[in-house]
């Protein structure tokens, strides 16, 4: 108490007695600020509730300190600038400056939070902190040895009087701020809401022991999740907007009103019971599968209206994933809720703001269980874009499905060959589907850019159909960034080639390309579909309702139709001959599963993908009419929709799917001139008919 007694030795008169109290609750107030802070550095994360509640402490105490502060040193400063003493004056004009500077960044912390774009102001109020004590300790040690000796005579008296009322009032404060402590916990406990179980009573186990089978995913003690700790994304947005209003248009967002998955999930519920949605929930509604809702007498989430519905893939679906299981997929995940804060889920608005505050003003915890290192791998993406079936559910064996893992792994964008393992070179999912976008959102970095929560793929008929034109055109722009290529070979003429001989080292031979088609002949065109971008299989997801396929036209001179493949039928479906990449799914019975009927899937009768990194070489042969007239213009086109028009027109039955968009994702044309045969070919056909 030192410095309390020191800066005690000129006080006199009322204005100084003011001064004195001003100076009791600056010490007080200033001890208190010093080990709530000291302390809450010490403690995290080893007592993340304790680190709030004297979080807490400290911005109430840092408000009243900054008040009691700007009195005091108006009036300390009044009374002292007269002093000839310009050393200690300039310290303590530093020491204010610093001292404000400290308050200040503590109001924007208070109110603004602590994102990841203002680290610096957090680290700015650490430094502040640590030379104000330096200061502080400065400025009190260099007016204890200067202070003049005529002065020290009388300080003795003033001791004995100041010294105890100051020891009073941190003892004070120090007791008051126990007491408010106290009282917070009380209140945190007194205004939580009870919460009721959501879980249906009599919950079948049709799949095992899990109560989530056959899905995959795991809680603790395989305990059914509160509604509460897993629904509510719209809650997020307050803090998080951007990358909220992002998922509101996402295919996330839509896993379960999407009309197709309605169609399909009242169908297997219909067919196979409430408790077989669970294979599909884990996934695309896991708020209905964590909270036991998937049994006889609840409710799966192609219900409208219902939580699960509305959340889809909501935000703690993802967030509250902390490991994967395994490499399977079908949800094979582990979820646990995030740990509460202080006035978490109280239904007073005043408390409620306090614990916004308190997330944004110490946001490591909630980061921490959040943001868990495997959220940023390829294998969490792969723990629900990955399928299988086994015998428990098709009564058949085990079938391997999509698999947008596996195919990641054996690609050029997983350096390391090898799942277990995260080369530092590597490619993630997210580095293409959630790329770094411009957002105003506490997850900002330091260049106000967020995770793209759009999560753009391919899927352009739900962004169509939702009515979210931005994320639709998103969409085609992400499919046509030349990720998958398509080239038309220039094709070669046999009866002319570069002579043998050559003018130097440098050139060698090779035929000329081309020369010309000639007509009344059968002429060869060779296109290259390149996968050189996308990191699994193209096309990817669930390839038994897509369809990518090649649309090649062939015109004369004249624009005469010479040849054409890939043509749409009246129906919406495409030409029977026409290069498809798609899968075709059957039963055991060898019939086509086209309605998406997982549990009747057994195997497949055709396959055809790109993997990541490949070429598919695709020839065509067609007859050149005599009428035709030079150049033949060839064109192709690669497309894409997300739904075979026989599915689609299935789901749109009951509900309304508005359209299903095609989208072009890359193309290219030649013209090819076109000559009468040469004498040559004459002679070949006539022997050729001779013989």
């Amino acid at each position: 108490m030192l410095y309390l007694e020191l800066m005690g030795l000129d006080i006199e008169g009322k204005q100084q007695q003011l001064e004195a109290k001003r100076l009791h609750w600056f010490s007080g107030l200033f001890v208190v600020l010093s080990i709530t802070g000291f302390v809450n550095w010490l403690l995290f994360p080893l007592a993340p509730f304790l680190e709030q509640l004297f979080s807490l402490i400290h911005a109430v105490a840092g408000v009243l300190f900054s008040l009691v502060f700007c009195f005091y040193i108006l009036s300390h400063f009044r009374r002292t600038l007269a002093f000839r003493r310009p050393v200690i004056l300039t310290i303590g004009l530093i020491l204010s400056l610093v001292m404000f500077s400290l308050v200040v960044s503590g109001y924007l912390l208070v109110f603004s939070g602590v994102p990841e774009r203002l680290i610096w102001l957090k680290d700015a109020h650490l430094w502040l902190s640590l030379v104000t004590v330096f200061l502080l300790f400065g400025h009190v040690l260099f007016h204890y040895f200067t202070f003049p000796e005529r002065r020290k005579l009388v300080a003795p008296s003033r001791f004995v009087t100041l010294t105890p009322a100051i020891n009073s009032t941190v003892f004070k404060t120090l007791t008051l701020t126990t007491v408010a402590a106290l009282l917070v916990l009380m209140l945190d406990n007194i205004t939580k809401v009870p919460v009721e179980g959501v879980y249906i009573e009599d919950y079948q186990y049709n799949y095992g022991a899990s109560p989530f089978a056959p899905s995959l995913a795991q809680t603790k003690n395989n305990e059914f999740i509160r509604k509460r700790d897993i629904a509510g994304s719209r809650e997020c947005i307050g803090c998080h907007q951007a990358s909220g209003e992002q998922w509101l248009a996402s295919a996330h967002r839509h896993a379960a009103d999407d009309p197709t998955y309605v169609r399909n999930i009242n169908l297997l519920q219909k067919s196979r019971g409430t408790s077989a949605t669970r294979y599909c929930e884990g996934c695309h509604a896991p708020v209905a599968l964590l909270t036991g809702q998937l049994t006889a007498g609840g409710q799966h989430a192609g219900v409208p209206g219902t939580v699960a519905n509305v959340e889809g893939v909501g935000c703690m679906s993802c967030h509250g994933i902390r490991s994967i299981t395994g490499a399977e997929g079908v949800a094979s995940y582990y979820f646990s809720p995030r740990s509460d804060y202080l006035f978490e889920h109280s239904s007073n608005p005043v408390l409620s703001f306090v614990n916004e505050q308190l997330i944004k003003l110490r946001p490591a915890l909630h980061k921490q269980e959040l943001l868990p290192s495997v959220q940023k791998t390829s294998q969490y993406c792969g723990s629900c874009h990955s399928q299988f079936m086994d015998k428990s559910m098709n009564n058949w064996g085990w079938v391997k499905m999509q698999d947008e893992y596996q195919a990641w792994a054996a690609s050029k964008f997983n350096q390391g060959k090898d799942a277990r393992f995260t080369h530092p070179e590597n490619k993630q999912c997210q580095d293409c589907h959630m790329q770094k976008v411009a957002g105003q959102d506490m997850a900002a970095d330091s260049e106000g850019k967020i995770s793209s929560h759009y999560f753009v793929g391919a899927n352009v008929m739900l962004a169509r159909q939702f009515g979210n034109e931005e994320l639709y055109q998103l969409t085609v722009d992400f499919l046509q960034q030349d990720k998958v290529n398509l080239v038309i070979v220039p094709p070669k003429d046999r009866f002319s080639r570069q002579s043998f001989s050559y003018a130097s080292s440098g050139q060698g031979t090779g035929e000329n390309s081309p020369v010309a088609f000639y007509r009344g002949e059968q002429a060869n065109i060779t296109l290259l579909v390149n996968n050189r971008g996308v990191g699994h299989n193209f096309p990817g997801g669930a390839i038994a309702l897509k369809e990518a396929w090649i649309d090649l036209d062939i015109y004369d001179g004249a624009g005469q139709l010479v040849y054409s493949r890939g043509d749409l039928l009246a129906n919406g479906e495409i030409e029977p001959l026409a290069t498809v990449y798609k899968e075709v799914a059957i039963d055991r019975f060898g019939k086509e599963v086209w309605r998406h009927d997982l549990f009747d899937i057994v195997g497949r009768s055709y396959l055809n993908v790109i993997p990541s990194g490949s070429t598919d070489i695709v020839n065509f042969e067609f007859d050149i009419p005599d009428w035709a007239t030079s150049p033949l213009s060839i064109s192709a086109t690669l497309k894409l929709r997300k739904l075979n028009q026989k599915y689609h027109d299935w789901v749109n039955e009951q509900e309304e799917v508005k359209g299903n968009p095609i989208v072009d994702i890359a193309r290219d044309a030649i013209k090819v001139p076109l000559s009468k045969a040469p004498v040559v070919i004459a002679e070949e056909k006539r022997h050729l008919s001779v013989q």
